[in-house]
């Protein structure tokens, strides 16, 4: 608008020019020195012209001063309350502006801060920073960034990033740095807050020896750490980066209980909580104990973090720590029916060499006296009673030391109980295998004490008229059942266990046999199947 009225102006003074010298011309040549009236009206046309045009672009150049003024308004209004500090330098780097923003984050009043050189602001270990930060932007076309640590006049230490650009004055060949400074104190502090929790937990995780992993199920992918490929043994390549490329890698086994419990996991559950094993390159079984959970992040994506630790030697020393204590118990329970055994063959001694003989005695001492005094009738009852007595006392003998099992073997010993078991009303039969004889003394009195505290059981509680013992030893397994016809097993197996001494004993027996047993019911009555394996274990245990 300016170029547009000074080039009217010069045409108005260079017209008027010629005009005056067309009439100094004309005035030399007639003589005359007035000019024409038509002439005059012509010039005074023109001039009309040029001041109406001088008018309206005086009316246009006050609209773009007004405009300007707004505009000017409006950008300082943005300048001091935009959320960052905003600072004009010279070359030389002394503030000629800065905004409110700017101003607030020195902790300083504008008047102290303008005319000032900023490089007073900034921290001595961030001088050549500061200095290359102006010199990219003097010598390098864009925007340009640094991280600059400043020191406010209270001393008081804070990171900022600053962002600005060099633009040079055409007229006076200036370069002035247009400077955003923001304060980064608080995310920089988090980062080294982050940084030094990082680190401690890449320390705690190696010293552990513990890895982490993440799963992202949506698209089945999976991160594993460094330290969760040198758990797993898994070399460069060998690693897909999926589920299943994971799974590959864990004992078959344990696959399945692996895919249900990440399934569980995705569906409901939130939480992982497992136990696999894995086959190492060099043939070796590692146990391995995952934990994680789902986490949500800000834009709502979901996935499973967690660690992975190798737990094998833990396994083994709790593996070994169950031996010892079932070791420990076996000693007890072993020296438990030891103690049994030898004061049930004192008991049996005792009813056999003592009380035995001294009812001997009386019945020999009462015929000799029935056979002087002639009385064979008076006796009659009391004999009876005698002979009764006698065979109870045999009896208990011989169920609390069996003397066959001794002299003659398992085999015997099983079918001398039933034949003095069975009665008119309740039959056994037995079907063994001639090799049981050749089982340890120490299992054959076991299987015997396991086989008659059954057969006692069936007499006692199954109301059955009729029961059979089969003992078989194939492929060094001993098996043996007990069946019979009777009601069966009503109550709880654990209850049975706590009721009565004699299904204790037997599960005790069992226990140090390392062995199983089980109860079955069945339409025709009670299966119990007693399976072991045939081992000098008692022996192992006694010698230790």
């Amino acid at each position: 608008m300016e170029n547009r009225n000074k080039i009217n102006r010069e045409k108005i003074a260079a017209m008027l020019s010629m005009q005056s010298d067309k009439v100094r011309l004309d005035d030399k040549a007639s003589g005359e020195t007035n000019l024409t009236a038509d002439e005059i009206n012509v010039l005074l046309n023109e001039l009309q012209v040029y001041q109406l045009e001088l008018e309206m672009q005086n009316d246009e150049l006050k609209t773009s001063y007004s405009t300007l003024d707004e505009e000017r308004a409006k950008f300082v209004g943005l300048y001091d309350l935009a959320p960052v500090g905003y600072f004009i330098l010279d070359y030389l780097g002394i503030v000629e502006e800065a905004n409110q923003n700017g101003v607030d984050l020195l902790n300083i009043s504008k008047q102290a801060i303008l005319y000032k050189r900023f490089q007073s602001f900034i921290a001595s270990q961030s001088w050549e920073k500061f200095y290359s930060f102006l010199h990219k932007m003097q010598h390098a076309d864009g925007k340009q960034s640094a991280e600059i640590k400043l020191v406010l006049p209270d001393q008081q230490i804070i990171y900022t990033r600053m962002e600005g650009r060099a633009i040079s004055n055409m007229i006076a060949t200036e370069i002035k740095y247009y400077i955003a400074v923001i304060d980064i104190t608080e995310s920089r502090n988090a980062q080294e807050v982050l940084k030094e929790t990082t680190e401690r937990l890449e320390m705690t995780l190696k010293a552990s020896s513990t890895g982490t992993w993440t799963i992202e199920f949506g698209t089945n992918k999976v991160f594993l750490d460094p330290y969760t490929h040198n758990i797993l043994e898994i070399s460069d390549g060998m690693f897909n980066g999926t589920i299943k490329g994971l799974i590959d890698f864990i004992h078959p086994d344990d696959q399945t209980q692996v895919r249900q419990k990440l399934f569980d996991a995705v569906n409901g559950l939130k939480e992982i909580d497992l136990e696999f094993k894995i086959i190492t390159s060099g043939n070796e079984i590692k146990y391995i104990s995952v934990k994680g959970h789902e986490i949500t992040t800000f834009d709502d994506k979901t996935y499973f973090a967690g660690i992975l630790m190798d737990i094998t030697e833990r396994k083994v020393l709790a593996k070994e720590s169950e031996n010892l204590r079932n070791s420990q118990q076996k000693l007890i329970l072993s020296a438990t029916l030891t103690a049994q055994e030898k004061e049930r063959n004192a008991i049996s001694r005792a009813l056999h060499d003592s009380v035995c003989q001294l009812l001997y005695g009386i019945r020999l001492n009462l015929e000799n006296i029935q056979r002087i005094q002639k009385m064979p009738g008076e006796f009659k009852n009391v004999n009876q009673l005698l002979d009764q007595a006698i065979r109870e006392t045999r009896q208990i003998s011989y169920e609390l030391t069996p003397s066959v099992l001794k002299d003659f073997g398992f085999v015997a010993g099983i079918k001398e109980m039933a034949q003095r078991t069975s009665t008119p009303d309740f039959a056994i039969d037995t079907y063994l295998n001639g090799s049981a004889d050749g089982l340890n003394d120490d299992v054959q009195l076991y299987a015997f004490r396991m086989i008659q505290e059954l057969i006692s059981n069936c007499i006692k509680h199954a109301k059955a008229s009729r029961a059979e013992i089969k003992v078989n030893i194939e492929n060094n397994q001993v098996v043996i059942i007990v069946a019979d016809n009777g009601v069966g097993l009503n109550t709880d197996l654990e209850e049975s266990f706590k009721m009565g001494s004699g299904l204790s004993g037997i599960k005790s027996r069992v226990y140090l046999l390392n062995g199983q047993m089980e109860f079955n019911n069945t339409s025709n009555g009670l299966v119990v199947t007693i399976t072991f394996k045939n081992e000098q274990e008692l022996n192992r245990l006694e010698q230790a």
